[in-house]
């Protein structure tokens, strides 16, 4: 009899520990365990994090005006080669320098023959405006004119003559019947100097060009 009763406690308390929840569960309510960020880590995770952001802008904007640098770089080299190779053959092809236009520095006037047999003429003129961004615009007589070349600097742009034996011409007063070739010179540079955008100086020296349609030793 006693061994029965205390089997049956036995297997009472087995039951009852069998089905009885966890301690966690029966854990008052508020004194759980909470896991959360405090303020200090908060405060340190914004600040690295504007860190990372402020970095990464920085290099985008970096390289945002280095692209926009390069891109000016590229627009002068490619109207200096334009500029060149129209002035070059524009000279090979002149039988002369035509004498309606006071020859200088800054303008020339070239005869051409054209197919018909009737000469016409090219003008090549530099004009500085008030910001001290120059252009040079080519002009047919019969023709659209066209602006060759932008953003030359500081009055940066010279035509230079010589006669059959290299010899440079200094004076413009009146038109040189000795002139045998021509040279082009000049210097560009676009862009901001503030922001970042702005290129170098980008200088030009052509070779010496031979009026080929007139005798060189006339």
């Amino acid at each position: 009899m006693v061994s029965s009763a205390l089997s049956s406690r036995r297997d009472l308390g087995e039951s009852e520990n069998s089905v009885r929840p966890p301690s966690s569960v029966l854990r008052a309510p508020g004194r759980g365990s909470t896991r959360a960020f405090t303020l200090v880590e908060l405060l340190v995770g914004a600040t690295l994090s504007a860190a990372v952001m402020a970095a990464v802008l920085s290099s985008y904007i970096y390289l945002g005006r280095s692209l926009n640098r390069l891109a000016n770089q590229q627009t002068l080299e490619t109207e200096s080669r334009r500029t060149l190779d129209t002035f070059t053959k524009d000279v090979q092809l002149a039988t002369g320098i035509d004498t309606s236009t006071t020859l200088s520095a800054s303008t020339v006037r070239l005869t051409i023959p054209s197919t018909t047999g009737a000469a016409t003429t090219v003008t090549y003129t530099f004009t500085n405006d008030t910001g001290g961004n120059g252009t040079l615009v080519r002009t047919p007589s019969a023709g659209t004119a066209q602006t060759l070349l932008r953003n030359i600097i500081n009055n940066g742009l010279t035509f230079r003559y010589y006669d059959a034996s290299g010899t440079e011409y200094t004076s413009y007063a009146n038109y040189l019947p000795g002139i045998k070739q021509l040279a082009l010179e000049f210097s560009t540079q676009t862009g901001v100097a503030n922001n970042g955008t702005q290129t170098l100086v980008h200088r030009v020296t052509s070779s010496r060009v031979l009026l080929r349609n007139r005798g060189f030793l006339e």
